[in-house]
Parts: C-alpha cells; structure tokens; sequence
C-alpha cells in the first residue's frame, strides 16, 4: 500500500465513521482541496489542520461580522 492509499483510507475511515454517527463531515470545498494535497502527498498533516484552523476562523470571524451588523441595523440599537 502507498503512502497516498493509506492516507486515503485514514481520511474516509474518519469520514464514513462521522457520518455513521450521525455526525456532518465537513463538505467545505477549500477543506476538501487541503484534503485532497494532503493525500497527494504534498502538505503534511499539520499543514492540513492548520488549513482547517484557518477556515473555522474565518467562518468565526464572518459570524462575528454578520452578528455586529444585525446588532447595528436594529432600530433600538
């Protein structure tokens, strides 16, 4: 088995075992890229998570953006 095999195996185990527990595997198309290196070999796992941290941070960051903009858009504010 090749290095890319195994990491293939490794990534839809965690998947199909996510979604076996009802859980929603992370379907973002910028993830799936990284995950996709990643298998090819060409970043290593924690170039993968850090990826990852990147996106969660970001979507944080537009909540926190959308939350402030209701709150200013609200008559009573």
């Amino acid at each position: 088995m090749t290095g890319r095999q195994r990491r293939k195996e490794v990534f839809e185990a965690a998947r199909d075992k996510a979604e076996a527990l009802g859980l929603k595997f992370e379907d973002d198309d910028t993830y799936l890229s990284a995950v996709e290196r990643w298998v090819d070999g060409e970043i290593s796992a924690a170039e993968l998570r850090a990826e990852y941290q990147r996106l969660i941070e970001e979507r944080e960051k537009e909540r926190r953006i959308q939350r402030f903009v209701r709150h200013c858009l609200r008559s009573d504010a």
